[in-house]
């Protein structure tokens, strides 16, 4: 065999092997769209742009856009329209389709289709078939938190003993303009979850979602030993008094009022709960922060709004939380295989029962896990913990918006969770949570 031969036929079996797997990898998204397609028509609340995105690469023709738009008019209900689209879609099927699907502004408008796109992204390995922000948002994201590891390694002789003095930043990250008392404008990724913040020379990091409950929650950190609240870090900073954190605290060389202004950051609760009854003391049953709670009438647990599931009535003055009204749901002695329970409607009772498993999560994420965090590589650790509570909190709103028409559905989405939740203790989580399972829906055990 010549050796021109040779290398056609390498070139031959190479570009069939190609072939194969462009082919394997089309039967999984297929299969993968096969089986979710209700549930994908299920997520999608608003039309535009998905039914746009469609047409405009030729997925569906224009007779059968201008039908759909028809229908939009006489009010037919848009989750049946999109299942029709999508049944008509999927004659067509290509991989390219999940560049649409999963459209970050198709995916903005309709939060409920993130936990879908975790399964796709799990289950087929070329991450060209998706759209290409996901990765560069993921290396902004990584590029980002090797900044601030250095913010945090580097501010070494800052202590969190009560000193009369503020403590000062041997090698600060960030200098200050000479005489001004501002940062000079820096670049700050604002979509990640941990943000540094300065108050003169007084460093920290600032935990957005920790910021949402509250201005007597400990949102900042420093050197991961010790937390503070936002008035609590700008006496730090050297002010003897505080009350006016928003105009002295700043990140990326912007005062947070800004920030605020701009809904860059949440602007944090400042008064307690109506039906609060104890002091400042006093933390959330869910993530252990104090802050604006409420109390449940029957148990005297406090919570956070939208620490709890579903949110806190607040307007309610007999409030009692998903732990009581599970506690009062008739005990039944009949067992049940797990298929049969999968196969359930997602009915008032069942929803509860799945809000429950879910506060369990959280319970054990927000208030062991990322409590515990080792100072070691610590804002590694803290940002990916953070970054899989949002995606927790997307299986959350689903819930919340009743997205999930069946216990399976739901159980996909958590089985979803699970194989990205990488941190400590991630397998004891998981296997709490299919006891708890197993429990509340009175499944019976198999040999």
């Amino acid at each position: 065999m010549s050796m021109a031969s040779g290398g056609r036929d390498l070139s031959s079996r190479m570009s069939a092997e190609a072939q194969n797997i462009d082919n394997s990898i089309e039967r999984v998204a297929l299969r993968l769209f096969k089986m979710h397609k209700v549930e994908i028509s299920q997520a999608i609340k608003e039309s535009y742009p998905l039914l746009q995105l469609l047409h405009d690469h030729d997925f569906i023709t224009s007779e059968m856009y201008d039908v759909c738009k028809e229908s939009f008019k006489k009010g037919h209900n848009v989750e049946e329209v999109v299942y029709d689209i999508l049944f008509e879609v999927e004659k067509k099927f290509e991989p390219s389709l999940l560049k649409i699907l999963f459209n970050k502004f198709t995916m903005k408008k309709n939060p409920g289709l993130s936990y879908i796109y975790e399964i796709f992204k799990n289950e087929i390995p070329d991450k060209n078939f998706f759209p290409e922000s996901e990765a560069e948002e993921n290396k902004e994201m990584h590029d980002i938190q090797s900044s601030l590891e250095q913010v945090t390694i580097n501010d070494d002789s800052a202590k969190c003993e009560d000193e009369d003095e503020p403590p000062k930043a041997s090698t600060p990250a960030v200098k200050k303009k000479t005489g001004t008392g501002q940062q000079p404008d820096v670049p700050v990724n604002f979509h990640a979850e941990l943000l540094p913040v300065t108050c003169n020379e007084m460093t920290g990091l600032l935990i957005k979602r920790k910021m949402e409950r509250g201005t007597t929650t400990k949102c900042i950190t420093k050197r991961e030993i010790c937390s503070f609240t936002l008035s609590e870090f700008e006496v730090k900073g050297g002010y003897k008094t505080s009350g006016d954190w928003m105009k002295r605290l700043r990140c990326g060389g912007r005062i947070l009022e800004d920030l605020m202004k701009d809904r860059i950051l949440p602007i944090p609760p400042r008064k307690h709960g109506a039906n609060k009854k104890g002091e400042d003391s006093d933390k959330c049953k869910i993530c252990q922060d104090g802050g604006k709670l409420f109390r449940c009438e029957k148990c005297h647990s406090l919570f956070h709004v939208h620490c709890h599931l579903p949110p806190v009535d607040t307007k309610s003055t007999n409030w009692n939380c998903t732990f009581c009204k599970i506690n009062n749901l008739p005990r039944s002695q009949q067992r049940y295989r797990e298929s049969e329970v999968l196969k359930k409607v997602m009915g008032p009772e069942e929803k509860l029962k799945c809000e429950f498993l879910l506060l369990k999560v959280y319970g054990h994420l927000e208030g062991n896990i990322f409590p515990n965090i080792p100072c070691e590589n610590y804002v590694k650790q803290a940002s990916h913990c953070l970054e899989k509570l949002r995606k927790l909190d997307m299986i959350k709103e689903s819930v919340i918006e009743g997205q999930f028409p069946s216990v399976k559905s739901f159980m996909q989405a958590m089985d979803n969770f699970f194989t990205i939740l990488k941190c400590n203790d991630a397998e004891l989580i998981q296997d709490g949570f299919k006891k708890n399972f197993k429990d509340i829906f009175a499944i019976e055990e198999t040999n």
